[in-house]
């Protein structure tokens, strides 16, 4: 019976992911990169990144907030993650989020993501030095989420919705600013609680201008998916659609093995389609990582993601998720 619930699950998550995206929404290889606040893309998390960033479903810590309100329920308590990475041609990527699950109420959390591009040396017309500057970009966000269906189900029977308004700045020789949205769905298990759907709707509005031009935020829709294949294995499934880009699969998967009680050791693994047309040589379209955590509360995790000739990127993040539970009581029907 498991087994066949695993491959419903798994055919059904495919089958999914190739048709959710309309056509229509599809954007030409022209418009790649013309949206201001392109760093609203780049992965938070290692465990996400190491999945193949196929992870709308799956976040169950403060990094949730990224990647869709929704899933901020799937905190247990309290949750801090944080995160660091030295990215692309000398910038760096920096990421904290605390989320906390107030049990019936449905959950809240806020974040900060913050990219510094170093400094750069700034001419004049005859290519003369003149003053050097440090460009930057930054969002905060703050994100709820609440049951929205089934209350006289259990938590896992439920369906819920998640929004988030974000504020994003950046910096070039100029600054401008912007305030933006999300929202997110995250639907109740399914197959005997093996398989789960998320979507969430990222950068929903805000544009910036620099220079005289103004540039909308990059739109970003998710439609995803996550399997428990078995105990120890879970697979998810993405389909991402960038409103200056054309969509884009993405799987991923992770292996959890407990020499302990209060030790699990996770390795994953996980590949996308997103660069297959870019001009970008070399390996670009996998990414592979590790974790570990400590009794349920201290997560350490590591991912390394290749990006051809560009260069490679290596996350490291911590999670710190509070063991006290959240009572949510199952309501009568009729009241």
């Amino acid at each position: 019976m498991k087994k066949r619930y695993t491959a419903l699950s798994l055919l059904t998550s495919f089958m999914l992911a190739l048709a959710v995206m309309p056509s229509e929404l599809n954007a030409s290889s022209s418009d790649t990169g013309t949206k201001t606040g392109q760093f609203l893309k780049i992965a938070s998390g290692a465990r996400a990144s190491a999945m193949g960033e196929a992870y709308t479903a799956a976040s169950e810590d403060a990094f949730a907030l990224d990647w869709n309100p929704a899933s901020v329920t799937s905190v247990r308590y309290k949750s801090i993650a944080m995160m660091h990475s030295m990215y692309l041609a000398d910038t760096s990527l920096s990421y904290f989020g605390y989320a906390e699950n107030t049990g019936d109420m449905g959950a809240w959390g806020f974040s900060a993501k913050y990219m510094n591009y170093g400094s750069i040396e700034g001419t004049d017309e005859h290519g003369e030095l003149t003053s050097s500057f440090k460009p930057y970009d930054l969002m905060l966000s703050i994100a709820f989420s609440c049951y929205i269906t089934g209350f006289n189900k259990d938590p896992e029977e439920r369906f819920i919705m998640g929004a988030a308004g974000k504020f994003v700045s950046s910096r070039i020789d100029d600054m401008d600013s912007t305030i933006s949205a999300d929202i997110g769905i995250l639907s109740p298990w399914f197959f005997n609680r093996t398989f789960r759907l998320a979507f969430a709707g990222q950068n929903m509005i805000g544009s910036m201008r620099f220079d005289k031009q103004e540039n909308d935020l990059p739109m970003v829709l998710r439609f995803g998916s996550i399997t428990k294949a078995t105990e120890h294995l879970i697979i998810t499934a993405d389909a991402i659609q960038y409103d200056d880009y054309d969509t884009f699969y993405a799987a991923g998967a992770e292996l959890n093995i407990s020499p302990s009680q209060d030790l699990m050791i996770s390795l994953r693994g996980g590949i996308n389609t997103r660069n297959k047309d870019s001009s970008v040589k070399g390996s670009n379209n996998f990414s592979m990582g590790a974790g570990i955590k400590f009794g349920d509360v201290y997560s350490f995790d590591y991912a390394f993601s290749p990006f051809g000739d560009l260069g490679d990127v290596h996350r490291f993040s911590l999670s710190v998720n509070f063991k006290k539970p959240v009572i949510i009581k199952k309501r009568r029907r009729g009241t």
